[in-house]
């Protein structure tokens, strides 16, 4: 096929990366041409496995992105910040999934896309709280929400998946444990990481922006010994008598957002790896309060499905594939 986007993916090696070329195969973007390109510095490219064929990385430049209408930043916060200050074209639609917040303007494909070059995209979190908050508003006015957040390891990288592999093999050999990467003891353990207190600030801030406000929220996270998939327990405060349980299954299950019941499954975080949907693990009620526990792979629904959807819309609103 002729016709089709120029497409730039930065950071191809990252674990996000890796869903967004996925998501983008799997989905109606048209893509003639993927650029690859990299942040770690050096100046110099190289060469790397791309779908069993040597696929070549280049240096991201200041003027990378002149000849692409799209581009996905999926790198450290850092490189994508200084690649942005100092890009010299504006042209390309810059979609970061960095964790940046600043250097563009949030955006959602659940509300108006703003105008500008560069799109950032909520903390995953975030974005399923808020539309589990979303979901929840008809069954009642929320007085207070408290979650409990168990982060996995995959939120670190690859090199921390390895470490944690290694951990769990050399506490079953009796050998000393590796920890250049995840500073402690997380194999079969729960860690308190230094960034607890930003992430769970990052998370309310996103979640006030999405909802227009919303109600109080609480946030208190961890580092669990798992490889894979968030898992979040929420307590939401009605002003009045909470809905039976059945009716808060429903409203999840039955609204626009993508919520999937598995109450009562015995599933858990490892279970929602791949899915782009969210895992309803518990609906309760009790008194004045609705009880959840949700798993979502903040990779793919949040994180790589949530940017391609985003890009689909720019392009189609924009004529973006009309100047391709």
């Amino acid at each position: 096929m002729s016709a089709g986007l120029v497409v730039a993916l930065v950071d191809p090696g990252t674990l996000v990366a890796r869903d967004v070329r996925a998501v983008l195969s799997e989905r109606a973007l048209p893509v003639k041409t993927l650029h690859l390109f990299h942040t770690s510095g050096g100046g110099s490219g190289f060469l790397s496995r791309d779908e069993d064929e040597a696929a070549y990385v280049a240096p991201l430049e200041p003027d990378s992105l002149e000849t692409c209408q799209v581009a996905f930043l999926c790198g450290a916060r850092a490189a994508a910040a200084r690649f942005l200050s100092g890009r010299t074209d504006r042209r390309c639609l810059v979609l970061d999934l960095s964790g940046l917040t600043e250097g563009g303007d949030f955006a959602t494909v659940d509300a108006p896309l703003p105008a500008g070059d560069v799109f950032l995209l909520h903390d995953p979190t975030a974005l399923v709280l808020a539309r589990c908050l979303r979901a929840l508003a008809p069954l009642g006015e929320v007085r207070h929400a408290a979650a409990v957040v168990d982060r996995p390891c995959s939120e670190l990288g690859k090199d921390a998946l390895d470490e944690l592999f290694q951990q769990a093999i050399s506490l079953a050999s009796f050998r000393s444990l590796p920890k250049k990467t995840l500073h402690g003891q997380l194999a079969f353990n729960v860690l308190q990481p230094p960034d607890s207190a930003e992430f769970e600030r990052r998370v309310r801030a996103d979640v006030a922006r999405l909802l227009g406000g919303g109600p109080p929220l609480s946030v208190l996270s961890s580092r669990a010994g798992v490889f894979h998939g968030h898992l979040v327990r929420l307590v939401v405060s009605l002003t009045e008598a909470a809905p039976p349980a059945a009716a808060l299954l429903g409203a999840l299950t039955s609204s626009a957002e993508p919520f999937s019941s598995a109450s009562g499954s015995g599933q858990g975080p490892v279970e929602c790896a791949g899915r782009d949907d969210v895992l309803v693990l518990r609906a309760e009620s009790e008194g004045t309060e609705l009880r959840l526990a949700l798993a979502f792979d903040h990779l793919r629904g949040p994180g790589a499905v949530e940017a391609v959807r985003l890009a689909e819309r720019a392009v189609a609103e924009r004529g973006l594939l009309a100047e391709a």
